[in-house]
């Protein structure tokens, strides 16, 4: 069954992407050059399972903290900030309502794929920070493509006004060499009319139907290449399948992500770029994907899938039935989007592989479009980052990738100066709740069969009864988890600055976090409980400052934390 599948995959993509065709004669099979940039070391995935059903997958952590809710946006505005507000991502204004389009200047091309004659190199970024902006998205996406060198292989063009069909777009862009650049339904902007001139691209891909970049827009864009082709769907998903289709002669394997909001998706698509392989978008809300999504995967001979974001963002179901249908799964995941968009870059990306690491807003869209196609380009990873500071997380993925470049996109109200200059965020919570039942000080020791404690008590016991979660008092990286004496099963932070933090007790397969994890600060990292030498279910709280204990009632109130 699955080969008649397979099969009919292959006779549907080809026979909707050559019936049209596209301005230009065929030049040959599918081996585009490869973009400029060292390959990145990724992740080895999981070997896909001979037999459907029994795929062999990394698990995904026990618990899945809530990610961040998507972004509420309005429609872009030519104020004059870098990233101006959007639309609402749940139902765009330019979702496509019409039939698919795979539509061009003229019926000649007889294959879909095509090596260019064009040539272009993508300028590198020398050691230092670099920032990528413009007055508006518009701009920003000119002076992002402006890393290219004239007559470029391919040239997508999607809407700067909604995310979809970018994300998948920029992917595809840096699969074949090119950069991405935003315009408007109704009018081609002059700054980006202009860098479409100076590009000279051999043949121009418009990402999404008349909705989203209307009739007057294609017929200005054909005017300005010699081969020109329009990729759209009924909605962002379908438009999503046949862009792949259409750039990808095979990929052995693939990234999904949920098409209801962005984050997740625009750091998969610059890691999908480095990789060579497509984006795919589910929503994310259902308990199964299209048939058509199936289709796409095994059309392009895909085994194994990672999933960008956690249960929340893409259903477990269907990661189950991936799995069933003898696909591969790695799923990529964190506390929040910043976290997220972490956790894929290191599963892609090994420390020294990349010179450079592209950061955008993780608030707003529209900048890290463009620039996911540079950093897929590239072979570079992109984070996204709070307007305001860096999340503690991030700053550590960074530096363990220890890149010479850092590159900021967007302009400082996207993406403030402090974010430049590497200003963390730094976040403080409750490590959980219940009333406090013993303090920092000397105490007569307490023995239990689990061991007796010392004479000085170097923490806070707070009374959370039993099976109640433990969440990080701050973001940083697992240092310890597991046994410690009469600790019992214990968990030890790094936080940066010689802070540390302990939490000791955790039930028996309580501890939801490895060594060397990165957290955020609230996420859930245990389960307390009654190890090691205590005579009750509770968290035993500790602050560490270099390497010391110190009572952390007036630690944690100096952050504007109470405990109890």
């Amino acid at each position: 069954m699955r080969q008649i599948l397979r099969d009919s995959a292959v006779a549907i993509a080809a026979a909707v992407l050559i019936a049209i065709g596209t301005a230009g004669p065929a030049i040959g099979a599918s081996d585009v050059p490869p973009s400029p940039g060292a390959s990145p070391t990724a992740e080895p995935l999981p070997e896909a399972s001979p037999h459907p059903g029994t795929p062999i997958t990394e698990d995904p952590p026990t618990e899945e903290p809530p990610t961040d809710p998507p972004s509420t946006e309005v429609p872009a505005t030519d104020g004059p900030s870098a990233t101006e507000p959007a639309v609402p991502p749940s139902e765009p204004a330019q979702e496509q309502t019409e039939a698919p389009q795979i539509s061009s200047a003229a019926p000649e091309e007889t294959s879909q794929f095509v090596v260019p004659l064009a040539t272009s190199t993508i300028a590198p970024f020398g050691p230092g920070v670099h920032r990528l902006a413009g007055t508006d998205r518009f701009e920003t996406s000119v002076a992002i493509s402006q890393r290219f060198s004239p007559n470029v292989p391919v040239l997508y063009v999607a809407t700067g006004l909604d995310f979809p069909d970018a994300l998948t777009a920029a992917a595809a862009a840096a699969h074949l060499g090119g950069p991405l650049l935003l315009t408007r339904d109704d009018m081609l902007p002059d700054v980006v009319r202009a860098e479409i001139t100076r590009l000279m691209p051999e043949r121009i891909v418009v990402a999404g139907g008349e909705a989203a970049i209307g009739a007057d827009v294609f017929s200005e864009l054909a005017a300005m290449t010699p081969s020109i082709r329009r990729v759209g769907g009924f909605d962002r998903y379908e438009t999503g399948e046949l862009l792949v289709l259409d750039a990808f002669g095979s990929a052995g394997e693939a990234f999904v992500a949920t098409g209801r909001d962005f984050p997740d998706a625009l750091a998969a698509s610059a890691a999908a770029g480095s990789l060579g392989a497509p984006v795919l978008l589910v929503d994310g809300a259902l308990p199964s994907v299209r048939p058509a999504t199936i289709l796409t995967l095994d059309a392009l001979g895909v085994r194994a899938v990672r999933i960008a974001g956690g249960v929340l963002a893409v259903n477990p179901s269907i990661e189950q039935l991936l799995k069933s249908d003898g696909f591969s799964i790695i799923r990529h995941q964190g506390a929040d989007r910043y976290l997220t968009a972490a956790a894929i870059n290191a599963s892609v990306f090994s420390p020294g592989s990349s010179s450079t690491a592209f950061i955008a807003t993780g608030g707003q869209f529209a900048d890290g479009l463009a620039g996911a196609s540079l950093a897929g380009g590239l072979k570079a990873p992109l984070y996204i980052s709070r307007t305001e500071c860096t999340p503690r997380p991030v700053l550590m993925a960074i530096a363990d990738l220890n890149p010479s470049a850092r590159v900021i996109l967007g302009g400082t109200s996207a993406v403030s100066e402090a974010v430049a200059q590497g200003v963390e965020c730094e976040y403080w919570v409750k490590p959980a709740s219940g009333r406090i039942t013993d303090v920092f000080g000397p105490r007569d020791p307490i023995c239990t069969p689990g061991g007796c404690t010392q004479s000085f008590h170097r923490g806070v016991d707070i009374g959370t009864g039993c099976g109640a979660p433990i969440y990080a008092a701050s973001d940083g990286r697992v240092s310890s988890a597991g046994p410690l004496g009469t600790y019992g099963n214990f968990v030890k932070i790094a936080h940066g600055g010689g802070i540390d933090t302990g939490y000791a007790h955790i039930r028996d397969g309580g501890i939801l976090v490895g060594y060397g994890q990165i957290v955020g600060a609230g996420q859930q990292i245990a389960w307390s409980g009654a190890t090691g030498a205590a005579t009750g279910c509770h968290l035993h709280f500790e602050v560490y400052q270099n390497g010391t204990q110190i009572d952390p009632i007036p630690f944690m109130a100096a952050q504007g934390v109470i405990l109890g």
